[in-house]
């Protein structure tokens, strides 16, 4: 009789028994069931999946480039002309590979905006939202350090602008700035640092974290918890459960084909719209007004009214703390009104924050922020006018939503109005212009 270890050892080495046991291993490990309702479009728009596909396409567009790339001076900029006049379809990849970059930060902003709004972040998945924010920082990293590589006037410049700002980091700022570009200027040491980021680090960093924030999303129960699914357990007979499916069988091909729909389109936009190249860089020769990349801009537009101590580190420190800290206080745990409790009080106070914000960036003529404020502050007098007796189904919508709604909406705002402004509205000088007569 063969022992029963020497059956398992054959077992091991029988690569069909191997693959059998790997496929169970998997199945277990990514096994959470849903009710069939939450792997509708509706409940995700696949945003998680799409930005998994644009970075898995900045994997295969930028392996492909760096076989034509070197990161040297002018050597770089030289490799850039070579792709657009020279390389067989060279000009493609370069496009497809910066639109999907551009698509991809959009998409994990959007992703975790979707996620705040469905209140996906709640117990048991506080950690899963961390390392959603640390890969929202590492994909503005990645495309930050990207932006310098083709070494033209414009990635020179915008790159110049966000390394100024880590200037600004009150007693390290210098030192990190130095160790960033590797000297005090962006040089050729700037350039080859950044490449080794943008091509080995960063990737490398984004995919471990992405098999964690996969692993977690399945351990943790998977989809995004329905209002509808929680009332229907409430009211379901005792020990009655509804059916539920395998999530990574049945979303897998729905996403799959949603990634695909998104490189078609990318696809599309590359053939299109040529990414942009201006000339040489040119240290000597400063363009009005040089712009930080368009995720950027909302900064440098702050920038134009305060100090970069404040526009620079410390708001943006507070709003990443705000949003680390967010899941582990349960402020929106709960779908309660803000004003269903001490109303007047509430009001007051609501009045109080604003009136200090509008003196604030009305010193500072900082219109535009201004005007994410009032909108904010005139839907929330809205919501409390409409808190008792709300009537019709947006105003007991809006009047429903917990205070954390309305900090993020706002936050979320003034992120969109200043982009804009800065991206489109802003000339030389960073002075006012309209995008059509500029």
């Amino acid at each position: 009789m063969p022992k029963a270890q020497d059956i398992s050892s054959n077992a091991a080495r029988n690569p069909v028994q191997a693959l059998a046991r790997w496929r169970q291993d998997l199945q277990q490990t990514f096994s959470a069931r849903v009710r069939e309702p939450q792997l509708g479009f509706r409940v995700t728009w696949y945003l998680g999946a799409l930005t998994l596909g644009t970075f898995a396409i900045q994997i295969v567009t930028g392996l492909l480039l760096m076989l034509y790339y070197h990161p040297s001076i002018p050597q770089g900029y030289a490799d850039m002309k070579d792709l657009q006049f020279v390389v067989s379809s060279g000009v493609f990849l370069r496009n497809l590979h910066r639109w999907s970059a551009h698509a991809m930060v959009f998409l994990v902003f959007a992703h975790m905006a979707k996620v705040f709004y469905r209140r996906a972040f709640r117990t048991p998945k506080e950690l899963n939202w961390v390392v959603g924010v640390c890969l929202l920082m590492l994909t503005l990293l990645l495309s930050y350090t990207g932006y310098l590589l083709p070494w033209d006037q414009l990635s020179y410049w915008g790159t110049t602008v966000g390394a100024n700002i880590m200037s600004a980091i009150p007693v390290v700022g210098d030192k990190l700035r130095f160790i960033l570009l590797g000297g005090h200027t962006v040089n050729a040491n700037a350039l080859l640092r950044f490449y080794v980021l943008h091509t080995m680090i960063l990737p490398l960093a984004v995919i471990l974290l992405i098999t964690v924030h996969l692993w977690r999303l399945h351990k943790d129960g998977g989809m995004y918890e329905l209002q509808e699914e929680n009332q229907a357990e409430a009211i379901a007979p005792a020990g009655f459960e509804q059916e539920k499916t395998i999530s990574y069988r049945e979303l897998l091909f729905r996403e799959i084909i949603a990634i695909e729909l998104l490189a078609a389109l990318l696809g599309m936009i590359a053939l299109r719209w040529n990414a942009p190249l201006e000339q040489l860089a040119d240290p000597l020769h400063t363009p009005n007004p040089a712009k930080a990349p368009w995720y950027f801009t909302g900064l440098q537009e702050l920038l134009h009214y305060f100090p970069p101590l404040v526009a620079g580190i410390l708001f943006p420190t507070l709003l990443l703390i705000a949003l680390i800290v967010v899941p582990f206080f349960g402020v929106a745990g709960k779908e309660k009104s803000f004003w269903i409790h001490e109303k007047s009080k509430r009001l007051l106070l609501a009045a109080i924050v604003v009136g200090l914000i509008t003196v604030l960036l009305s010193m500072r003529h900082a219109w535009d922020a201004l005007l994410p404020v009032w909108i904010i502050a005139a839907f929330m007098g809205l919501a409390a006018a409409s808190a008792q007796k709300p009537t019709g189904r947006f105003r007991a919508w809006l009047s429903s939503k917990p205070l954390s709604f309305w900090v993020m909406t706002w936050l979320l705002l003034e992120g969109v109005v200043l982009t804009c402004v800065g991206t489109f509205f802003r000339g030389p000088g960073w002075s006012w212009v309209w995008p059509w007569r500029y």
